[in-house]
């Protein structure tokens, strides 16, 4: 049970293992085995590893709490790569210390949005992948979707019933993109954005070179395409945005590809390159719209 449980384990296992306290003393004494906190020790003879870690996070939490966000998304198989932060979460109420490199949220989690993975209770796949696009970007959404770890109604269940949670609202948007359509959700977005900044001079779903251009600045020749999620995407679609694009190019076009995650995550940069395209376009260089 310890190895299968990255060499970590609770007074509760040692119970179950009918080892008795005075054992279990003389082995924390020996440093057989180390205490990190009340109820939860480690083997001594292993250094402690990110899955060790997030273990010991979660024990030492309550009894309740579950691994969540990127930090789930990285124990179910998603990505190879642990987060640098160790996300928990666990119902309110009177939790254990506070640990370092561990971010906590007390909110109260449905039963049927909790599985156990190798021992360790989480997340299930579908808040997975929402509360973890909230913390690290959609890309982490759309990637497991186009990968099918999980379903888009799963995802739409786990956003229903989890509504009023922090970061509901962005992860409402991305929900909302994925059922309704990322492409035109995003670029609503982006026309939007173009607004509020006061960039003006383009026309949306512009017919150039026999092709439609989702936002074009026709006196300067600038097209900007908006991609949604990629898992909404097939071969057929992929090619005909690229002949499109290779039509404009050849046509002396610039053109300029934004996502959702850039639309929502890095708006400024989206701006600054819109600017900075049209300003090379005129020929001026410092132009400000």
């Amino acid at each position: 049970m310890v190895a299968a449980h990255d060499g970590v384990f609770t007074s509760a296992d040692v119970t179950a293992c009918a080892i008795s306290s005075d054992t279990a003393f003389r082995r924390v004494k020996s440093g057989e085995w180390v205490r990190v906190w009340r109820g939860v020790y480690h083997v001594g003879d292993r250094s402690l590893d990110d899955r060790m870690r997030a273990r010991i996070a979660v024990l030492s939490t309550s009894p309740r709490a579950a691994l969540c966000s990127e930090s789930a998304y990285w124990w179910h198989g998603f990505t190879t790569k642990a987060p640098k932060q160790i996300h928990v979460v666990t119902p309110q109420g009177r939790h254990g210390r506070a640990i370092d490199g561990v971010r906590i949220w007390h909110r109260t989690v449905a039963p049927q949005d909790l599985t156990e993975v190798d021992g360790l209770q989480i997340t299930t796949k579908a808040l997975t992948v929402l509360d973890a696009a909230v913390d690290g970007g959609s890309r982490l959404l759309d990637s497991a979707l186009l990968r099918e770890h999980t379903k888009v109604a799963d995802v739409v269940d786990a956003q229903i019933r989890n509504s009023g949670r922090r970061g509901s609202r962005r992860s409402r948007e991305m929900v909302a993109a994925i059922t309704d359509g990322s492409r035109s959700e995003a670029e609503r977005k982006a026309l939007a954005l173009l607004r509020s900044a006061e960039i003006t001079g383009w026309t949306a779903n512009a017919k150039v070179c026999g092709y439609v251009v989702d936002i074009a600045f026709i006196d300067q020749k600038v097209a900007v395409e908006i991609d949604g999620f990629a898992f909404h995407s097939d071969a057929a679609s992929f090619q005909h945005d690229r002949t499109r694009q290779n039509v404009l190019i050849a046509n002396g076009w610039t053109v300029l590809r934004f996502t959702w995650q850039d639309i929502t995550g890095q708006p400024a940069s989206v701006l600054a390159n819109v600017r900075r395209s049209i300003a090379r376009s005129r020929g001026e260089r410092g132009f400000e719209l």
